[in-house]
């Protein structure tokens, strides 16, 4: 008994007429083909397993990116404020800083970072003053950069 497939309307065409057919050659879908085959579902499960790798890689850059930025806010932070109370030093202060001032440790809950600041005259300039501040963790560091000015002391003779 031949195959027929009702190609819309009353039209009809054995499976073997190939004059003219658009399913010349298709393959007979029988009794026996249910499912998908073994290559389809391997190819199948490979996509998935692709589209999932890429997604938590993507998930772990974010959360990576996230702690990198959480990180630099804070130490931008930190060395500001050091920065701030260097700048109420006076003048002979910022020739010699204090040993409080110099270098030290921030209190809980940030006490995984540290800070050691520098400040040294700058040769041409009367009362100016380069200005380092470092905040340092365990696996990096933070150099904030600045000068501050002074206004020097006048000497007098009597």
């Amino acid at each position: 008994m031949p195959i027929r497939f009702e190609l819309g309307g009353s039209a009809t065409r054995r499976l073997g007429d190939s004059a003219g057919c658009p399913l010349a050659g298709a393959r007979r879908l029988g009794r026996g083909r249910r499912g998908i085959t073994l290559l389809e579902a391997v190819a199948a499960i490979a996509i998935v397993g692709m589209t999932a790798v890429g997604a938590l890689e993507a998930v772990g850059g974010g959360m990576r990116t996230a702690e990198r930025a959480k990180r630099a806010i804070e130490v931008e932070a930190l060395a500001t404020s050091r920065l701030e109370v260097m700048n109420l030093l006076t003048d002979q202060e910022l020739q010699s800083l204090p040993d409080s001032i110099e270098d030290g440790k921030f209190a809980a809950p940030l006490d995984e970072y540290t800070w050691k600041a520098t400040s040294a005259p700058v040769s041409d300039q009367a009362g100016l003053y380069s200005v380092h501040v470092t905040v340092g963790w365990t696996n990096g560091s933070y150099e904030l950069k600045t000068y501050m000015y002074r206004t020097p002391r006048l000497v007098t003779r009597r």
